[in-house]
């Protein structure tokens, strides 16, 4: 009964669909300059939420906007008094955020994707097939890319969704510092807890030791369903690659472990923000010695951890990206080839080393250092791009009308958590930084932030 009951859901949304995309209906309430609010959507813990809480702030302070940043579960509660008046920022547009973007469609809102799938490579074909994918962008007006092939992609799909040049939030760390410092614990925490020198490796194996039960199925059904990528052989091409990854993360161990010069240094290896920690710890206990003297350590932002870090190992990472524009430079790529469809502007700071080479520019520098991180000078380069809320900003400012939120939303969700194991697995750094907003309030008194249960704050002067 339950399946008849699917297969007829199934159906209705296609003819749905079908009917709603013919009569243009899709295509109302794409005006951004009459829009009053910003919904930030967020999903893997502080990696998302507090680059989106620096925008949203950033928001208030020059443009008097006011926004939501929560968790990407909770925009199909919000009511269409909300939506009407709101631009969303979604952090993908898979698949299945169809159900999601349609929701907020239908109730009037602008909607904004940042594809951050492709953050790094934004020239992958079969990745952007999957991220933005041509059932879930009849319901989205705008994407975040820098790219020709994602410009290229979108005007085949539908040449009315705009393409907008403005750098990702997570890499606007000058703004983040600025404007999320007040969240002082946790970072604090992450000083005391990594009191010792260390080496940080930023890993991103991640299938093998996923959060979720089944991502193998997931990846099928709500990634690349419905487009010309074959999934199964993405997969196991994917699976033979992070076998080898593996491989190479173990190798990089041992041959730390090697090197005379680090004997005194502490390997802290920080596993992918979608891992299920402790079967990724489990996992390495069977695979590496203790005498390696290492730890598994997720706690704060990628950046936190590498402000503090001896040297930074990483195999394509995005957290080199973030490192960078942070003005780290300690960080080494040991990998031996890019991944496939790296972004052309990131190349130069991913460039692969191969293990060998890795570890000895890695000596090399290690005896220049005289501080715990060595700073760069050449990210600026990157800084004539305009950050998301610049833009927001400006177009919004437009429309010239004046929207205060209540407490409404605060109270509805005042003892709201997300439950699920494997979400709030992903989102328990934000959850942290939520809950010292809630308890610290009296140190911030003058900015204008509420938070709304443990599933996000909202940012704004009230009426």
């Amino acid at each position: 009964m339950l399946k008849k009951i699917s297969i007829l859901k199934k159906f209705y949304f296609i003819i749905f669909d079908f009917i709603f995309c013919l009569l243009k209906l899709n295509k109302r309430n794409n005006k951004i300059k009459n829009k009053n609010i910003v919904i930030w959507l967020a999903e893997t813990g502080s990696r998302d939420f507090i680059p989106r809480l620096a925008q949203a702030l950033a928001l208030w302070n020059e443009y008097k906007i006011p926004s939501l940043v929560i968790h990407k579960h909770y925009l199909k509660r919000l009511e269409k008094k909300i939506l009407v008046n709101s631009v969303v920022i979604d952090k993908s547009a898979t698949i299945s955020c169809l159900r999601r973007l349609r929701y907020a469609k239908i109730n009037g809102s602008f909607n904004l994707v940042i594809p951050e799938e492709l953050l790094i490579c934004d020239r992958s074909e079969k990745l952007i097939q999957g991220s933005l994918h041509r059932n879930t962008l009849k319901y989205v007006d705008a994407v975040i890319s820098n790219s020709n092939e994602i410009r290229n992609y979108l005007k085949i799909q539908d040449n009315t969704i705009k393409n907008i040049n403005v750098i990702n939030p997570r890499l606007c760390l000058t703004l983040i510092e600025k404007n999320c410092k007040f969240i002082e614990t946790p970072i604090k925490k992450i000083q005391r807890d990594l009191s010792y020198k260390y080496i940080l490796i930023n890993d991103k194996l991640s299938l093998k030791f996923s959060s979720y039960k089944n991502e193998v199925e997931l990846i099928k059904n709500n990634i690349f369903r419905g487009t010309s990528v074959n999934a199964k052989e993405y997969i196991d091409d994917f699976l033979i690659e992070e076998e080898k990854e593996e491989k190479l993360l173990i190798d990089l161990i041992k041959k730390i472990r090697e090197q005379k010069l680090f004997n005194q240094l502490k390997i802290i290896i920080r596993p992918h923000p979608a891992v299920n920690i402790q079967k990724y710890r489990n996992y390495f206990k069977s695979k590496l010695k203790k005498s390696f003297n290492y730890s598994i350590i997720r706690k704060g932002t990628v950046v936190e951890c590498m402000k503090y870090a001896s040297l930074i190992f990483h195999s394509n990472c995005t957290s080199a990206i973030e490192g960078y524009f942070e003005g780290i430079d300690n960080i080494y790529n040991f990998s031996s080839k890019y991944r496939e469809g790296t972004s052309y502007q990131f190349m130069d700071i991913l460039k692969p080393l191969g293990l060998e080479a890795a570890i000895i520019k890695a000596k090399e520098n290690y005896l220049k250092q005289n501080k715990k991180y060595i700073k760069n000078s050449s990210n600026n380069k990157f800084l004539n791009k305009k950050n998301i809320y610049h833009f927001l900003g400006e177009e919004m400012n437009k429309g010239k009308s004046n929207f205060y939120l209540d407490n409404s939303l605060v109270d509805r969700f005042s003892n709201e958590k997300i439950i699920e194991y494997s979400a709030a697995d992903r989102w328990r750094d934000a959850e942290k930084r939520i809950k010292y907003i809630n308890k610290n309030k009296s140190k911030f008194i003058d900015i204008p932030l509420e938070n709304i249960g443990n599933i996000g704050v909202q940012i704004g002067k009230k009426f």
